[in-house]
């Protein structure tokens, strides 16, 4: 089976009180309860910062120019026992964008201080992998999850 292909995108500004992430509420599908990153699935013939930006338009209707984004890497994802939830992601930053984010059906978008990001709203795996990001340092990590489909088995990076 293949991994689903995805992309996932941090838009990260500067305020008075300190530099800050936009992050989301998961409200529907994948995720659902949980704190995450704006982003999902690349479609056919889109490239992954096509994705990136459409994925964060459409979450919370942000305008980022695919110009504009900065390609971390990858970050993988396995679920032996579930393999159909699989999937390949493509990490992005970026600093430059227009408009207010707002809640969708799908998020409801915040930003949070980088040194105060919501760690036990979001996925066990995510404290492997988002100090990265926050810092923006290179990515190319393969994450495994246990049984529970949740909590991390291992989190290797290349």
């Amino acid at each position: 089976m293949t991994p689903r292909r995805v992309a996932l995108c941090f838009l990260f500004r500067e305020t008075d009180t300190g530099r800050q992430v936009l992050l989301g509420m998961k409200r529907s599908g994948f995720g659902t309860g949980r704190i995450v990153a704006l982003g999902g699935g690349i479609e056919p013939g889109e490239t992954a910062g096509e994705a990136a930006a459409r994925e964060v338009r459409e979450e919370s209707g942000v305008v980022v120019d695919v110009a504009d984004l900065r390609e971390l890497g990858p970050v993988r994802w396995r679920f032996p026992v579930s393999p159909m939830l699989d999937m390949d992601a493509v990490v992005f930053i970026t600093e430059r964008f227009t408009g207010e984010p707002e809640a969708t059906d799908e998020i409801d978008p915040c930003w949070y201080p980088v040194d105060g990001v919501p760690w036990e709203g979001m996925w066990d795996d995510a404290k492997h992998w988002i100090g990265h990001v926050l810092g923006s340092k290179p990515l190319d990590l393969t994450v495994t999850l246990n049984s529970d489909n949740e909590t991390v088995r291992t989190a290797d990076f290349a």
